[in-house]
């Protein structure tokens, strides 16, 4: 994960090379609310074929995120992407963003779908809450994939204290910015390359609700203290320390390409094999770190090699 992406504005993302995506398969949608004990969750199911894979977004993001490689791995595979408490159409507690917590909600989900055992992918924060969920949950998960994240130890770039990096975590004040915004920085981001600029400015408008002045004017979904308590959380969260909890094999997919064997992300992955062994898998995806958005063809082969590969087996006895 790239400490500072998920606070990022599209326009502030390097330029990538534009590369062609092929078509997306039709999926069918359809969008749910689940209620658990806690916050009532919204969910985009895209039926399909089992496993089901359960798409976490990241922090400050929506479950929209996954549509792009939804579309391309539905209906082989059935793909339920959720907005966690406090983001999307979820509901929003004062409390209840640690991981355990998070995750609880998530079983609930499951549980509330009837879902058999699955593949969890998520991406940046997501992809931590779904090792924490292979953790606590290994009967259910065949596979954890960490779309740009998971292999983090963010005290390694902001210092050993929550004090030291609480500003530097801190999101950017986006109060205010309008939906014509969000569209004009889509025609030069690279997160249109998936797509096109009103496709991205759709998926990115997920992250915003009207501010209720009148004035057209949007605000973050994700209040502030909230944004904050999860990023303490992640700041706290040994990733590798985890990654021993994970029975299930994992795959990695990393933004960028492995050109430098410097390159704290090459490392990452070093450190990642080094705790789950033959149990990991990497796939480089060359892209800013929404690839999900930006690289959705690379993203949802990378995972369908995986389902049907490396998972093969498991799966067919799932089914």
């Amino acid at each position: 994960m790239s400490p500072a992406a998920a606070a990022m504005l599209p326009g502030e993302y390097a330029s990538a090379t534009a590369r062609h995506n092929a078509p997306a398969m039709a999926s069918t949608v359809q969008e749910r609310r689940i209620p658990t004990t806690g916050p009532s969750l919204g969910v985009r199911d895209h039926l399909g074929g089992e496993p089901t894979v359960l798409a976490l977004h990241g922090l400050a993001s929506n479950a929209r995120w996954w549509d792009l490689v939804a579309e391309r791995l539905s209906p082989r595979f059935r793909v339920v992407a959720v907005d966690l408490r406090g983001h999307g159409v979820s509901d929003k507690p004062d409390g209840g963003y640690d991981f355990a917590t998070v995750v609880a909600d998530l079983g609930e989900v499951v549980a509330a779908l009837s879902l058999p055992p699955l593949v969890v992918a998520g991406h940046s924060w997501g992809a931590s809450v779904g090792l924490a969920f292979g953790a606590a949950f290994p009967d259910l998960s065949l596979g954890v994939v960490c779309v740009d994240g998971g292999a983090t130890d963010l005290k390694a770039y902001f210092g050993p204290t929550w004090e030291m990096a609480e500003q530097t975590m801190k999101p950017p004040n986006l109060a205010g910015i309008t939906a014509q915004v969000l569209r004009d920085w889509m025609d030069s981001s690279p997160l249109s390359e998936g797509s096109d600029a009103n496709v991205a400015a759709g998926i990115l408008l997920g992250n915003f609700e009207d501010d209720g002045t009148g004035t057209g004017h949007l605000r973050p979904r994700l209040a502030l203290a909230h944004h904050m308590q999860i990023a303490k959380h992640l700041f706290e969260l040994d990733g590798y320390e985890l990654m021993t909890h994970v029975r299930c094999p994992v795959l990695f997919v990393p933004a960028g390409h492995p050109d430098h064997e410097d390159a704290p992300k090459v490392r990452a992955m070093d450190r990642a094999r080094g705790v789950l062994g033959e149990r990991a898998h990497i796939t480089w995806v060359d892209g800013v770190h929404d690839i999900p958005v930006q690289r959705p063809t690379e993203v949802a082969d990378a995972i369908r090699v995986f389902l049907e590969t490396d998972l093969g087996s498991q799966a067919g006895r799932a089914r």
